[in-house]
């Protein structure tokens, strides 16, 4: 559910109540007057308005997580937080039929230019740095090769080679690599038959620029990607979006419940159409479309007819506006994901926090919350100094 919860519920009644309206014979005209609140040029025949709203918190937990999400797609913000996009997931139809169709990697968006309305277009701009992930560098047929060449040219400090896929090699110990060519130099003999692979990211093709609108999504930069955007964008923005080919943890998600309340005001010049307007729209909601609505996780909890009035059409002539109210109570799931984006890459022993030792890599993997770029991790007496791959 996206962060304006009560304003999307309110669009969400409205279009219902449109929708069975517009097939009525007689009460099709009324479907342009179906609107929040009094936004009319004139007031109509008759109608129906969306007064007011309220809504409390139905909370399921004491701190209200969920579990982890777990997807190809991650959003990781770039230095500062800034929210261009408010969330990003998979397109699940084009996952299970082709599997993630954009290669795995960091994808940095910019913001070119920001919309100032909701029909004014944005622009932006796609800066991917791409993942090899298990590359075969080189098998070993005598131990005494030495040369070998990476398929792309590494960025700088991402390059990361594996012996036999267990044992982190060192950089400037066991090989050295020329970043301008991809070519690798292993430093170290090795024995007959042993493989080394690699981890390592590189530049791929910028495009753009994309344009993006207030409060929607766009599935088509990134296939296999959703990127939701609101309207918190600002020129010269950069956010990332992280692709993975296989199912990671990527997100803590919060949530729970949401209740909401609404009052409607049905409006005619004719007592009898009042009424029957009303029960029209008690019926809608309470029983055509609740089923519907609930199939989708909006509860309908309950339609109530209120009190009737009546008011003055203009001061001078003997003609009336007659009303109605409705009120109705939904609940709907909430639920916030707050991005994990920080890979602990490698652990080396350390003999105290400030003193680092990089005779004892350990080659472990592990995600965790995105709280600092260095760290350092105590273990008994011992401390390990934390390296993050970006």
């Amino acid at each position: 559910m996206y962060y304006c919860l009560i304003n999307v519920l309110k669009k969400r009644l409205i279009g219902e109540l449109q929708d069975s309206f517009s097939r009525h014979p007689v009460y099709r005209k009324i479907t342009n007057s179906i609107q929040n609140r009094f936004a009319f040029t004139e007031r109509p025949q008759f109608g129906i308005v969306v007064k007011g709203a309220s809504g409390n918190k139905v909370a399921l937990s004491a701190d209200n997580f969920v579990g982890h999400v777990r997807s190809h797609v991650m959003l990781a913000y770039v230095g500062q937080p800034v929210y261009p996009i408010e969330w990003v997931k998979e397109d699940a139809n084009v996952v299970r039929e082709q599997g993630m169709p954009t290669l795995p990697g960091i994808y940095y968006i910019e913001i070119l230019s920001a919309p100032t309305n909701a029909t004014e277009p944005g622009y932006f701009v796609v800066d991917p740095l791409l993942t090899s992930s298990n590359e075969a560098v080189l098998i070993l047929q005598s131990g005494i090769e030495r040369e070998a060449q990476l398929q792309q040219k590494p960025v700088e400090g991402t390059l990361r080679l594996f012996l036999n896929s267990r044992v982190a090699l060192i950089e400037a110990t066991d090989y050295s690599v020329d970043y301008d060519t991809g070519a690798v130099t292993l430093l170290t003999r090795f024995a007959p038959n042993d493989r080394v692979t690699a981890d390592y990211r590189y530049a791929g093709v910028s495009s753009g620029p994309y344009p993006f609108y207030w409060n929607q999504s766009d599935h088509t930069t990134l296939p296999g990607v959703i990127l939701a955007f609101g309207s918190r964008s600002e020129a010269g923005q950069k956010i990332a979006v992280v692709v993975y080919s296989t199912l990671e943890e990527t997100a803590q998600a919060y949530g729970g419940k949401f209740e909401v309340s609404m009052d409607l005001d049905v409006i005619a010049r004719d007592n009898t159409q009042m009424e029957e307007i009303a029960d029209l729209a008690f019926m809608i909601l309470w029983a055509e479309k609740k089923a519907l609505l609930e199939f989708e996780g909006i509860e309908v909890v309950d339609v109530s007819i209120g009190g009737e009035a009546e008011e003055p059409a203009d001061e001078t002539g003997d003609e009336y506006f007659y009303t109605s109210s409705l009120s109705v109570q939904l609940r709907a799931d909430w639920e916030v994901h707050v991005p994990l984006p920080l890979t602990i890459y490698r652990v080396t022993e350390t003999t105290s926090a400030g003193d680092r030792d990089t005779t004892a890599p350990l080659g472990i993997q592990a995600v965790t919350q995105p709280l600092f770029f260095q760290s350092f991790l105590r273990v008994g007496s011992n401390f390990y100094s934390v390296e993050r791959l970006t």
